[in-house]
């Protein structure tokens, strides 16, 4: 396979993956514009990549998916996530929830983002991870600033 064609793979998988499962098949058919080849392997690494993890896989971060998965959102705010203590909600998107938090050694206001279902996507941990980078590099009044990942 050449790098043009593990590009456009990698770049169909990225756009399809963040779509709706019931969206998914119409999507993949109008952007390979009936490409067969091209739509097998991007629904194989979207069906590999919506296999739940075994529990060796998932780790801390299955731990902490569990636990926010199975618990009502209106009791986020009791909770404690280190130095952060939840207070309310601030938004919903695609990714996850956002927070309003209090860093309790600092005694600072901050938001929170807690991804829902990353943790069983590796293709969304890394969107996070790029998401984090990106965050890091940048310093403008009107962006948020990364204290934490």
């Amino acid at each position: 396979m050449d790098h043009n064609r593990w590009e456009r793979i990698q770049s169909l998988f990225h756009q399809t993956a963040d779509l709706p499962p019931a969206e998914q098949d119409a999507f993949l058919q109008a952007a390979c514009a009936h490409d067969s080849a091209l739509i097998h392997e991007v629904s194989a690494m979207l069906k590999e990549d919506a296999r739940p993890a075994s529990l060796l896989d998932r780790g801390i971060a299955g731990v902490a998916h569990a636990l926010l998965n199975d618990s009502d959102p209106a009791q986020f705010p009791r909770h404690q996530f280190g130095p952060y203590h939840l207070i309310r909600l601030l938004g919903e998107g695609g990714m996850g929830l956002v927070y309003l938090a209090e860093r309790t050694d600092l005694g600072s206001l901050v938001a929170i983002k807690i991804l829902r279902d990353a943790w069983l996507s590796p293709a969304r941990r890394e969107r996070f991870a790029s998401e984090q980078r990106t965050l890091a590099q940048l310093n403008h009044a009107s962006i948020a600033r990364l204290y934490d990942a």
